[in-house]
């Protein structure tokens, strides 16, 4: 499932600082294409490969994924207002670690080494869609404007919404004997039936991010956001299907006869179905450690956590610079052991951050963009 998609939310602009005596440029256009895909006990970049198993590092409690792919071109006028277009692509999952076991044993076609009940439970997500973003500029919040917010709404236009639900149990005998319990709900616009209209053609995404920065205290800088912190997916007349698939389908009638039930009930329908993107919240602190010796550099401190997995940032930004030098941002994350590094030169700005472990890896972050005065 993980494998099926794609997006990413932007980050808040800092608020517009022009020199003074300079006219500014009627508009501000930038473009921005970017990627996130994050683990945690499954090598998220490797889910779509037949072996896939053969790229787990590391067993984890709560098995996880999540993949986010945008890109976005936008108009920013002087007064902060902004609008943009924006292609959107998200997916998450999340599953026991006995069904990521099992799943595993099936890529490889194994079976278990001992008799065990598994215990399935595993949920999933994914859309894709494309629309526009409308944002606001950074307004004042309080009398002393060290404090300032920003909101900015998205309004999409789907053009792919599956989501998948499995829970129940597995029981596995030995000797290639298996008993089953599972019941199973999958909705998404690529199953059909001999009898069933088709899917509609697309669904409707919304939502509606929020971010607030200031300076708490002397040399320190506070930035805080939500990104679609108020958001929905809807899809009216998806094709769903609610299945059981049991084993234990033999019962005996009252005259000693045996009955044989289905081994998979079920039905396909279309419904509507909704959903949620989930909020992607942000928070960074900034300390200008060296503004008494006239450095601009600071100390950084960042919090990050979306679809239940969650990134902790130690780094050094270089501070501006200007626009003919390069400006430098680097992180760590010592949990995760990753690393990140960024530059913002001209009109141009690049991130790239990783675990180093490829194929395999668990973390894997990059964004380009560029922008320039109109």
């Amino acid at each position: 499932m993980i494998s099926a998609l794609f997006s990413l939310p932007s980050l808040g602009q800092e608020p517009s600082s022009r020199r003074p005596g300079v006219t500014p440029a009627p508009w501000t256009i930038s473009a921005t294409v970017g990627e996130e895909s994050i683990g945690q006990g499954l090598p998220v970049l490797a889910l779509d490969l037949p072996d896939w198993p053969s790229y787990r590092s590391r067993q984890a409690s709560k098995p996880r994924a999540s993949r986010s792919i945008w890109a976005e071109l936008n108009a920013t006028h002087p007064g902060g207002w902004r609008v943009g277009a924006l292609v959107r692509a998200e997916a998450w999952l999340q599953a026991s670690p006995d069904t990521v076991t099992l799943a595993a044993l099936e890529a490889t076609k194994t079976d278990p080494d001992i008799n065990y009940s598994y215990d399935l439970n595993a949920r999933g997500q994914s859309w894709q869609g494309r629309g526009i973003r409308l944002g606001t500029p950074w307004l004042q919040l309080d009398a002393a404007r060290r404090w300032h917010w920003q909101a900015d709404a998205q309004l999409l236009r789907l053009q792919q919404f599956r989501t998948i639900d499995v829970s129940g149990n597995m029981v596995y005998r030995g000797g290639d004997v298996y008993d089953v319990n599972v019941q199973t709900q999958r909705s998404n616009p690529g199953i059909t039936g001999p009898f069933l209209p088709a899917s509609g053609r697309s669904g409707l995404g919304s939502s509606l991010s929020l971010a607030l920065q200031g300076e708490p205290a002397a040399r320190w800088k506070l930035q805080l956001r939500a990104d679609d912190l108020l958001s929905r997916l809807a899809w009216s007349d998806l094709t769903t299907d609610t299945a059981t698939l049991n084993s234990q389908v033999i019962s005996r009638a009252a005259d000693g006869s045996l009955n044989y039930g289905p081994l998979i009930q079920g039905q396909k329908t279309l419904t509507r179905v909704s959903g949620r993107i989930g909020v992607h919240w942000q928070a960074k602190a900034s300390w200008a450690a060296f503004e008494s010796s006239g450095r601009p550099d600071a100390l950084t401190l960042r919090a990050d956590r979306k679809a239940g997995l969650s990134q902790y940032w130690l780094g050094w930004d270089g501070g501006d610079t200007g626009r003919n030098r390069p400006h430098w941002r680097l992180e760590i994350e010592p949990l995760r052991r990753a690393a990140s590094a960024g530059v913002v030169w001209g009109g141009w700005h690049a991130l790239l951050a990783s675990d180093g472990k490829g194929t395999g890896s668990e973390f894997r972050s990059w964004n380009i963009g560029w922008g320039t005065d109109f």
